[in-house]
């Protein structure tokens, strides 16, 4: 197959087009309405946080099933930490994130287990440790500091601080060596070693950068909410996996981008968005996201092989 086909091919099956979704919901009574606007942007702002911290993972040849569970536990510990403050609540909800994925980059790098399995180990005692805790009940906050977290009119400003983490993912990972050696480390592992690069070392950052942003957005989730729930995130690693695969990024690792995930991310929570509006129950959706995922491996894995031939 020509570049030029491979190209076609990637574009309009691999990563589909926003803007067709976009003008199809627009037929949908309400969709472009201010409030209906304000929802999706507060829906995607809390993925988009995660999703960038995935793309990463992704960039680097990993994968993060614990996203969901830790972002979970942010909140919780988020809302459970807020007497002391919250400077102390914010730290504290990242810094066990921060280790939640230390533990499954260690899991990856250090014992080398796959990915997959890695951070499904890891999903599972998270969570089942957030549910100990909280003996499977939401813990409620009060404070009005951090309820006006969740807030902000017209634009939210969980969304804004999604766009500046953005940004910042943006810049480190096309203008700084560290974003230079984790695309090398994800095209060819054993390349990047010989080179001289720490491929251990970097793969342990990026898994520690997916599990601080995931305890960062359950912060915020919780703000918005007003509570800090143990059950959040059951679908989140695969939303946030199906929006960086739709932005370019690949199982193979080496490929993807924030600013392709962020186009994901609109995909995913505009398809999301449409069906609510719709009334498709949330069975359906999670079978249209599940599909969707497992139409983009196989056409991801398609595209590979007719690249190699």
């Amino acid at each position: 197959m020509s570049p030029r086909a491979q190209d076609l091919f990637s574009r309009f099956f691999i990563k589909p087009p926003l803007v067709p979704l976009l003008i199809l919901a627009s037929f949908i009574p309400g969709f472009w309405s201010m409030g209906n606007m304000r929802i999706l942007a507060e829906a995607v702002s809390v993925d988009g946080i995660v999703v960038i911290g995935m793309t990463i993972v992704m960039i680097a040849g990993g994968f993060d099933m614990s996203v969901g569970a830790v972002m979970a536990m942010g909140g919780v510990v988020a809302v459970v930490l807020l007497p002391y403050g919250l400077g102390v609540s914010v730290v504290a909800a990242g810094t066990f994130g921060a280790l939640a994925g230390t533990l499954s980059g260690t899991l990856v790098t250090r014992l080398r287990i796959n990915p997959f399995i890695s951070t499904l180990a890891v999903m599972v005692m998270v969570r089942g440790a957030v549910l100990a805790y909280t003996d499977t009940r939401p813990v409620v906050s009060l404070d009005d500091m951090f309820l006006a977290l969740g807030e902000g009119w017209p634009v939210p400003y969980a969304f804004l601080i999604m766009v500046a983490v953005a940004i910042t993912a943006h810049v480190w990972l096309n203008s700084r060596p560290w974003g230079r050696h984790v695309y090398a480390v994800g095209a060819d592992e054993t390349a990047a070693a010989m080179s001289g690069l720490r491929v251990g070392r970097l793969k342990l950052q990026c898994y520690l950068i997916s599990g601080a942003l995931a305890g960062f957005a359950g912060l915020l989730l919780a703000a918005r909410l007003g509570t800090g729930s143990p059950i959040i995130g059951e679908s989140t690693p695969l939303s946030a996996a199906a929006a960086a695969l739709i932005g370019g990024a690949s199982l193979r690792g080496g490929e993807g981008s924030v600013g392709g995930a962020m186009v994901g991310l609109l995909f995913v929570g505009g398809l999301v968005n449409a069906m609510n509006l719709l009334g498709v129950a949330s069975y359906y959706q999670s079978m249209v996201i599940g599909g969707m995922l497992f139409a983009l491996v196989v056409a991801d894995g398609a595209f590979l092989r007719m690249r190699s031939s």
